[in-house]
């Protein structure tokens, strides 16, 4: 093989996935099962390009341990094989019935590469909230972590509250799901001793319905990272006293441009979409 050739290889793109298109299914899953609104990766997946890796990528990246990566430089996430079905990104759908779980293992990889894509080709410069966050975020890195690169930090910062955020709001409802006597990767309810405990201590007065049992104010401080990885480097920005008004500026991007939940009790509505009959049947006769 002469080095031209080679050199195909090595730089060959594979599959482009450069159209809403591709994450279409992937970003619906979301939509339905987290409750979020991911009208605006459209517009980010317009500007940038997706794809699998190539002869190279794929050696760098077993080296290395990646999952995905992006280039800021050219707009493009590398994403390996296993996130990909046929020309698009996967979706829940694609896995059986009780192995969801590996869809939102991936899914948190994927929508932190896609939100490195968002700060790059639609907040920065654009003078809103979320780029006066980010700016905030990145001098804050500059002035009291040294040596790292502010501007990649914050990128990170940025791309961990993503990924926090799917694993995150999955995490929350599984425990309200358990809160309330459900084993919801079975489909099933608690048995008839447990469900009594939970009817006396949750719905005395016989009005099943899911309730805010976490109590949690705000997902600010918890769907943030306290941790992040810069260049094969953790750095924990909590014992540094990251602030928490940087934490909640930032988080903001994610509530007004997502649609993420400000708080435990914004998860009651995905709760009784996703099984608010099934709650119904399982505390009849109890």
């Amino acid at each position: 093989m002469d080095m031209k050739s080679i050199l195909t290889l090595l730089l060959s793109t594979y599959v482009l996935a450069s159209s809403p298109v591709a994450i279409s299914d992937f970003s619906n899953s979301l939509e339905n099962e987290l409750g979020l609104k991911l009208s605006r990766l459209d517009d980010v997946v317009r500007k940038i390009r997706i794809r699998k890796p190539n002869v190279f990528e794929k050696w760098l990246m077993n080296k290395s341990g990646a999952e995905a990566t992006y280039n800021d430089k050219t707009n493009t996430i590398v994403l390996r094989q296993k996130n990909w079905r046929g020309d698009r990104i996967v979706s829940s759908s694609d896995f059986p019935t009780g192995q969801e779980y590996q869809f939102t293992i991936l899914a948190s990889t994927i929508f932190h590469e896609l939100m490195h894509a968002d700060f790059d080709v639609l907040i920065k410069g654009s003078r809103t909230r979320s780029d006066i966050a980010l700016k905030n975020t990145q001098r804050w890195f500059s002035q009291n972590i040294p040596g790292v690169n502010a501007h990649i930090a914050a990128h990170e910062f940025f791309g961990y509250t993503a990924s926090d955020l799917i694993l995150g709001i999955k995490s929350k409802l599984q425990d309200i799901y358990m809160a309330h006597g459900i084993n919801s990767y079975k489909n099933t309810c608690f048995g008839k001793k447990g469900l009594k405990r939970i009817k006396d201590r949750l719905f005395p007065d016989g009005d099943i319905h899911f309730k805010d049992t976490l109590k949690i104010s705000s997902f600010a401080s918890v769907f943030t990272p306290n941790t992040i990885f810069v260049k094969g480097k953790d750095f924990n920005i909590k014992d540094k006293n990251f602030p928490d008004s940087y934490r909640k500026d930032v988080y903001q991007h994610f509530v007004d441009n997502y649609h993420a939940p400000n708080n435990s009790s914004d998860l009651l509505e995905i709760a009784t979409r996703e099984y608010g009959e099934l709650l119904q049947k399982c505390f009849e006769g109890i």
